[in-house]
């Protein structure tokens, strides 16, 4: 495997269940002509989902809070996906592609937050 770091076992040890939403790239119009968005595609998906760094908090200039998290993932996701777990929504916002010295893909994920600021 040449110079790369082997990490799936360390993600597999750290690994929760979540629910990935991957936006569907078309929607269609009803019977009545009514336009009927896209349904997302919902796959269920394993990875380490963790608490960011404070040092990553601090550093994002206050983009980034405490509620958001980091996926540790061995696939890629479209950046437009969402990821269900513990009972709260993430947008997933960006990637730190580590394939090239790695195993695994790194993704930010950002509470979604409801207009009852939950």
């Amino acid at each position: 495997m040449g110079n790369h770091f082997i990490f799936s076992d360390l993600i597999k040890r750290y690994s929760v269940d979540f629910t990935l939403l991957i936006p569907s790239e078309e929607g269609s119009y009803d019977d009545l002509g009514e336009w009927v968005p896209p349904k997302p595609t919902k796959s269920d998906e394993r990875g380490a989902i963790v608490p960011l760094q404070s040092q990553l908090i601090y550093q994002s200039g206050g983009r980034l809070t405490s509620m958001d998290r980091q996926l540790f993932i061995k696939n890629e996701i479209p950046l437009k996906a969402q990821v269900l777990f513990g009972g709260s929504t993430f947008d997933i916002e960006a990637m730190t592609p580590y394939g090239t010295y790695a195993d695994f893909n790194s993704y930010i994920l950002k509470a979604v937050i409801n207009s009852d600021g939950l």
